[in-house]
C-alpha cells in the first residue's frame, strides 16, 4: 500500500506571488513549496531526494487570453535577456500528465522568467534521468480568482488520479 502511495505523488510549486493563495488551496497534491529566486536549488535538491511521481507548477500570466489556464508544453533556455547553459536559444518541448478542457488550455508561451528558469532545470534535470518525474507548468490568469483556479485545477488533479487507478 504504501509503495503505491509514493509511486503516484504529486508535488507542487508556486513561484512567489498570487499563485501561492492557490497552491495552499490545492487537495490533490502531496507537498506544497513556494519557490523564490532564492531557494530554487533547494527546491530541486529536494526533488531529486523525493523523486515525486509528478510535479506540478504554478505562475501567473497577465497578458491577453485571460479566460484560460495555459498548460504550457514548450521550455526554453531563455532567463530574462540571456540564455541558461549555452549562448544559443533551445526548447524543451513535453507532454503535461493534465489534459487541456474548456478551462484549460495547451499553450507554448513559458515566456523568460523564473517560471521558465525553473521549467528548464526541472526538465534538464528529467531529461538527465536525474529526476524520475513528469512535470507541468500551469500559468494562471492573473484576474483568476484563487479559489476559483484552485477548483479547476483539483478538478482536474482528481481525473487525472481517478485515471491512474485504473
Amino acid at each position: 500500500m504504501l509503495d503505491n502511495f509514493f509511486s503516484n505523488q504529486i508535488y507542487g510549486f508556486a513561484l512567489s506571488g498570487g499563485t501561492s493563495r492557490m497552491l495552499y488551496r490545492l487537495k490533490q497534491i502531496d507537498c506544497g513549496y513556494l519557490v523564490y529566486p532564492n531557494n530554487i536549488n533547494h527546491y530541486l535538491e529536494m526533488l531529486l531526494h523525493d523523486q515525486p511521481a509528478f510535479v506540478l507548477g504554478l505562475g501567473t500570466y497577465s497578458g491577453i487570453d485571460q479566460e484560460e489556464i495555459r498548460i504550457e508544453t514548450v521550455r526554453t533556455n531563455k532567463f530574462r535577456k540571456d540564455y541558461v547553459d549555452d549562448m544559443e536559444k533551445q526548447n524543451i518541448k513535453l507532454n503535461s500528465f493534465l489534459s487541456a478542457n474548456s478551462q484549460m488550455k495547451l499553450a507554448e508561451a513559458m515566456g523568460n522568467s523564473h517560471c521558465n528558469l525553473v521549467s528548464w532545470k526541472i526538465m534538464k534535470l528529467i531529461n538527465r534521468g536525474e529526476l524520475n518525474s513528469e512535470y507541468t507548468f500551469l500559468h494562471i490568469p492573473k484576474n483568476m480568482k484563487p479559489w476559483i483556479a484552485a477548483q479547476i485545477i483539483d478538478a482536474e488533479l482528481e481525473e487525472f488520479k481517478q485515471a491512474l487507478k485504473m
